[in-house]
């Protein structure tokens, strides 16, 4: 069974994706005003680089963002062997682009000129947008049967004016010409809303910030089997009720509202396995482990297999060969859950057959085919590594969740000190469910005392009053909750410990 969770913390969307109450996927976005997968830019082209067939664009935040030659190609041209940047783009000039790739902690956003806007059963591709080839309607390859396929040719081609082009999607087979026809004026309204934004720009800045977190997630998301989709917040619930309504009002009876005092991610368990997903070992049902090490350039995985039954021979090819299945599956699991992309080496446990060779790589592509980003199997190399590729989009959820470590030049990582923050709060809203308090006295690690100092620390929303103070000797980034109960005794205990002697 799986279920879609959506709640809200500390000005930060977040949405869960549960399968038989594992956590699949975690997707946060916060104001930051960072841009993000989607949204479209007017950009103005501050240098061009033919060397790298790159050109850097000022679209108005703090570091220029990178386009690639393909990506300002019209379709026609691109990937063709003699092109340059230069014959696409010129230093001063601008330019309506899209993210393709959210910055990460040591690359720039990375831009296109194709533009394209998402709809469930439908991807537009606006004139305006460089983004129609010469075939103006593209189908989804999932979708198989040739009637169908001249079907859906026949409707969208009726529906497209000049220089419009249009991918459509594999859940467009079960869909009538109403809805098809219904989504593309949608889409096709949202861009001429777009436009208009653009037109009235003068400056590098965001046009439009692309789709609605929650309408993204459950596009992605949300399939026949989804038992149900709980929401937080009242407001948020009557969102994400009037998205369902307009975009899938067919799952509408799956929607319901969280009034329990319990928040609805720990009541799911949700914060023990996100610190989990940031643990290099993972054990595995069968008692083996996987060992995810990420570097700049790829991810390793190894492979361990736990205590198996028999010496050797076929005995121990079978168990190994089981143990290998079982990794594979968990593998593509984590793949989701960490975000983690560009490419993966896994070295598996050695198997002498082919046959379970193949069997074990065929297990990860079947697994890795319910990851709604894009992943391949390339193969195994003659030194027996499975080489993946899976596209990177944004941050992984380690680098959304962590920081570098001053104390060690950058070589480790800390848990990100809002985290803490957040953990926090839940632990005193756990404690005010269980018994009647106003306020509390807590010690913050040194580290987490200089954030809360500075105003680095969120200052509202918490469950009860705070005292702080500075607890010298917690290690790492602890804290401790000394006192919570009436707001006379917290504020007595709280000046008993900062009165000077």
């Amino acid at each position: 069974m799986k279920r879609i969770g959506i709640g809200t913390a500390d000005g930060q969307m977040r949405i869960a994706l549960l399968e038989q109450s594992r956590l699949a996927e975690w997707r946060t976005r916060s104001e930051s005003g960072e841009p993000r997968i989607g949204a479209i830019y007017l950009g103005k082209v501050a240098r061009v680089v033919p060397g790298i067939q790159s050109a850097f664009l000022d679209i108005g935040t703090d570091e220029h963002a990178f386009l690639y030659v393909d990506e300002a190609a019209p379709p026609k041209q691109r990937g063709a062997e003699e092109r340059s940047i230069s014959h696409f783009v010129r230093e001063g000039e601008t330019l309506l682009v899209q993210v393709i790739k959210e910055a990460t902690e040591s690359k720039a956003p990375r831009l296109t000129t194709q533009i394209s806007l998402q709809g469930r059963l439908l991807v537009y591709l606006p004139p305006e947008g460089n983004g129609a080839g010469a075939e103006p309607v593209s189908l989804s390859r999932k979708i198989r049967d040739p009637q169908k396929r001249a079907e859906l040719q026949a409707v969208m081609l009726g529906l497209l004016a000049d220089g419009e082009g249009v991918v459509v999607r594999t859940e467009a087979a079960e869909a009538d010409r109403e809805q098809l026809q219904q989504e593309w004026m949608f889409l096709r309204e949202r861009w001429q809303q777009i436009l208009l934004a653009a037109r009235g720009k003068r400056t590098p800045g965001p046009v439009w910030q692309g789709d609605d977190v929650i309408e993204s997630a459950l596009r992605d998301f949300l399939s026949a089997d989804v038992a149900e989709v709980v929401v937080e917040d009242a407001g948020l619930y009557q969102e994400t009720r009037r998205l369902m309504q307009a975009l899938f009002p067919e799952s509408l009876a799956k929607l319901r509202w969280h009034r329990e005092r319990e928040p609805l991610f720990w009541q799911w368990g949700i914060r023990e396995q996100l610190m989990a997903a940031l643990h290099r070992e993972v054990p595995l049902p069968g008692g083996g482990n996987l060992v995810i090490e990420r570097t700049e350039a790829l991810t390793v995985i190894d492979v361990n297999t736990g205590a198996f039954q028999g010496r050797g021979g076929q005995q121990r090819e079978q168990a190994v060969t089981l143990a290998n299945v079982e990794a594979a599956r968990e593998i593509a699991r984590q793949l989701r859950l960490r975000d983690i992309g560009g490419i993966v080496l896994i070295d598996f446990i050695n198997m002498r057959e082919s046959a379970n060779r193949e069997r074990v790589l065929q297990a990860l592509r079947t697994s890795l085919a319910d990851d709604p980003v894009p992943a391949a199997v390339i193969g195994m190399t003659p030194l027996g590594l499975v080489e993946v590729t899976r596209k990177r989009t944004g941050a992984s959820l380690a680098e959304r969740m962590t920081e570098t470590c001053s104390c060690c030049a950058g070589s480790g990582r800390l848990l990100h000190s809002a985290v803490h923050f957040q953990h926090l709060r839940e632990d005193l809203a756990a404690v005010v469910r269980t018994q009647e308090a106003e306020a509390a006295l807590v010690e913050l690690s040194r580290r987490l005392y200089e954030k809360w100092q500075s105003g680095q620390a969120p200052v509202e929303g918490w469950p009860l009053h705070l005292h702080v103070l500075p607890g010298e000797e917690l290690a790492g980034d602890r804290y401790r909750i000394l006192y919570a109960g009436r707001a006379e005794e917290a504020e007595r205990l709280y000046l008993t410990r900062t009165k000077k002697p």
